[in-house]
């Protein structure tokens, strides 16, 4: 397994390839408690470098979240604020419509396939710097667009972090952020 550090403008802790992407794979769709645990130390380690005040956890769709039993982000960024001692802020950002998954799709049709897709609660975070989480940063599109979405409704700073980032990330063939 190969420890990153950043991927382009995305904070990350692992790549997602070999040991890393197998041990999220079976954190997220296998609730494997031991792949969680080293994955929450990893992003625990990663995040202590980090400025923030804030975490807010990627929000998926309340359909896919009732289809599959789970939201691995929340569970990551729920247990980062925990051993951190920082504020997790749940509804500070929500999907604003359903997105069909990004697997497959150019960088160009993943930004527009998420366009949009995030509304933040105006002012609810004003004046904080936040860290936003996702489990995996491929191309960086869809942190890209929530991002906006935060700083749209007053966060002072936006760090962007995954648990992991793909190695196109890293070779610089993702979007710049």
């Amino acid at each position: 397994m190969r420890r990153l550090e950043r991927l382009r403008a995305v904070h990350t802790a692992i790549a997602y390839e070999g040991t890393g992407l197998e041990l999220v794979r079976r954190f997220k769709f296998d609730g494997r408690r031991d792949a969680r645990e080293l994955l929450s130390a990893w992003l625990e380690a990663r995040a202590r470098a980090l400025e923030f005040d804030t975490i807010v956890p990627l929000p998926r769709h309340v359909a896919r979240v009732r289809a599959e039993g789970c939201d691995p982000v929340f569970e990551l960024a729920r247990r980062l604020a925990r051993r951190t001692g920082t504020t997790l802020a749940t509804r500070a950002l929500r999907r604003a419509r359903a997105t069909p998954p990004q697997t497959g799709l150019s960088i160009a049709a993943r930004r527009a396939n998420v366009a949009g897709s995030f509304v933040a609660e105006p002012r609810a975070l004003a004046g904080r710097r936040v860290l936003l989480l996702d489990d995996v940063a491929t191309t960086g599109a869809t942190l890209a667009e929530a991002a906006r979405a935060l700083r749209a409704s007053g966060a002072k700073r936006v760090t962007l972090a995954a648990v992991a980032g793909t190695p196109a990330m890293e070779t610089g063939s993702g979007p710049v952020l």
